[in-house]
């Protein structure tokens, strides 16, 4: 019979990757330009960054990212290498632009190119899907912020 383990909450697999939601608002907002940065931003992109992680198709996607890199890092799959990031590893984007598009729809994927290119705070020092799975929720955040 296999270990009976807890459920964990999506909060508790980020945290065991190392991101926090406080690390997410940061990098959200390092990327503002012509809007000023105000405690009241910061806690309405926290609360939508929470609403996002309350969607299940934004829940799996997300999970899906931090399975898939943690057998890319333990070299879990034969012939499959992507230590160096390569460039016709593009996955991961389809990954990202999903998780924003699941948020924000459209726009969001045209915000997820500037947190992709840009990688602000905790997005730049992930791995090769995480980076663009968190710049996926944060961009669709971002846009949803702002749309409403």
């Amino acid at each position: 019979m296999e270990d009976e383990q807890m459920p964990y909450t999506i909060y508790e697999l980020m945290s065991e990757v190392g991101v926090e939601v406080s690390q997410l608002v940061d990098a959200g907002l390092e990327l503002l330009a012509g809007v000023e940065r105000t405690r009241k931003l910061e806690i309405v992109l926290e609360e939508q960054i929470r609403k996002s992680l309350a969607d299940i198709n934004v829940v799996v996607l997300i999970v899906a990212g931090i399975k898939v890199e943690e057998d890319l890092q333990k070299h879990r799959i034969s012939g499959i290498n992507v230590d160096d990031d390569p460039a016709y590893l593009y996955s991961d984007e389809v990954l990202g632009m999903a998780i924003a598009n699941q948020i924000a729809g459209t726009k969001a994927i045209f915000n997820f190119k500037r947190y992709d290119e840009e990688k602000p705070g905790i997005i730049g020092t992930l791995g090769p899907m995480l980076d663009d799975v968190f710049a996926g929720l944060v961009a669709g955040s971002m846009s949803k912020v702002f749309e409403e």
